[in-house]
């Protein structure tokens, strides 16, 4: 029997536990989660880690494409973009739902993850773990690892020149809680992705002005009266942000919605991915190191359907782990990687961050490894067709796009219960 250690119990750590445990007369899985509880993210105010959850956060995805396939959210949920607490509730009773509680052990912190030997390709782990409970540190032995952590964990924290004569505050999107603390106050919001223009949703009938600092041609949309686009920032002097364009303006507060960078320092040099501008080299199906084969990595992927990649790539690491399907060899998975470098990044003349955005290459991306499971990707039309209407939507007013409700009909179509007006012109 293999033993497969699963590194956090967030949503796709969860998918990851879901998936394996098809094969429970073959694997044995345990996960280990920082943590009292499932859910990750979603948990807010989280005492034992950083969360970038905050009070009033609705989740950017419509609930008709964010769940698990084959676990609908409970029918009497009219709403469609629903608040953290519900997605939470609903995380939980997955986990309850499929006995994967018995899998996890909480409040367990993996220190490091090391391979301890290879024979004829076939790797052995160690994993380094710590009770948080007690302190007693233990080495966990396995044949295959996991990384489901995420990546919203080491925040990115630009640097501007001047930064340090700044006379206010510089606070980053990750200890954004409500919006008391911003009342009256002038705020220069960093970024224009969901983070930044969520936390300008939150606060906008508080602030007293608000300027949003970005570069992204795709954000157009109109604003409140009380904020407007500005360009880069340039450089800081005392309490003047000076941006490119030679604008200079007066701030309380420099808000950071700049997202994250992954983070696997628990990984040790000889397993360490190599990572080049936020882009983790060198992985097959963006999620299989090619370097060591039995260490995976669950949502890398950027601005796709969260959960259902979870999924998609849970099952293909399970498929994999028990000797389901052929591990490809070293030059399929290289020429994979090549291939989709190529097809996300240079023809699109981007940059290499861009290789794990997937706005609009997922659903072929999701085809790929469902054929190569040999399974069918569930409601496919419908979520892609639902996942377009919601994200022009957002591009469209990013005030109003959440109003939105949507109902499923079937498999390929959704029903627009109902939309603001502003979205039907």
């Amino acid at each position: 029997m293999k033993e497969v250690v699963i590194i956090g119990a967030g949503p796709s750590g969860l998918a990851a536990i879901r998936s394996l445990s098809q094969y429970k007369d073959e694997v044995k899985i345990t996960a280990y989660e920082v943590s009292d509880r499932v859910g990750g993210v979603w948990v807010n105010r989280d005492p034992y880690k950083n969360s970038p959850m905050y009070d009033n956060l609705r989740a950017n995805f419509p609930k008709e494409i964010i769940g698990y396939p084959g676990f609908p959210f409970p029918a009497d949920i009219k709403e469609s973009y629903l608040p953290h607490r519900m997605i939470l509730e609903y995380i939980e009773s997955f986990a309850k739902h499929f006995q994967l509680y018995q899998c996890i052990q909480f409040r367990h912190t993996v220190l490091n993850v090391d391979i301890i030997s290879s024979v004829k390709g076939k790797e052995r782990w160690n994993v380094m773990v710590r009770d948080e409970e007690t302190g007693a540190i233990t080495n966990k032995k396995c044949d295959a690892v996991i990384v489901a952590t995420g990546h919203e964990s080491k925040m990115y924290i630009p640097e501007f020149d001047g930064k340090q004569t700044y006379t206010g505050e510089i606070i980053h999107s990750r200890y954004y809680q409500n919006p008391s603390h911003y009342v009256g106050k002038t705020v220069v919001i960093v970024g224009a992705g969901f983070s930044g223009l969520d936390i300008l949703v939150d606060i906008h009938t508080v602030a007293k002005k608000i300027y949003v600092s970005h570069h992204d041609d795709h954000i157009t949309a109109p604003l409140c009266e009380n904020a407007e686009y500005v360009k880069d920032i340039a450089k800081i002097n005392g309490n003047d942000i000076i941006f490119i364009d030679g604008k200079v303006v007066q701030a309380d507060i420099i808000f950071l919605g700049t997202g994250y960078r992954y983070d696997f320092s628990f990984l040790s040099e000889k397993c360490h991915p190599v990572i080049k501008e936020d882009h983790v080299t060198n992985i097959y199906r963006m999620m299989v190191d090619i370097a060591h084969p039995s260490l995976y990595y669950i949502g890398l992927n950027k601005l796709g359907s969260p959960i259902r990649e979870f999924c998609v790539q849970a099952d293909l690491a399970a498929a994999l782990i028990a000797e389901k399907i052929p591990t490809p060899s070293r030059e399929e998975m290289e020429k994979d990687y090549q291939d989709t470098y190529k097809k996300n990044v240079t023809d699109l003349g981007l940059k290499p961050k861009n290789f794990h955005v997937v706005s609009y290459t997922q659903w072929d991306y999701y085809d790929a490894v469902c054929k190569q499971t040999g399974q069918q990707q569930p409601d496919s039309i419908m979520a892609k067709k639902l996942y377009n209407r919601f994200l022009g939507n957002f591009y469209k007013d990013f005030f109003q796009f959440k109003r939105g409700i949507y109902k499923r009909l079937d498999a390929e179509n959704f029903e627009v219960v109902y939309e603001p007006e502003v979205f039907s012109t």
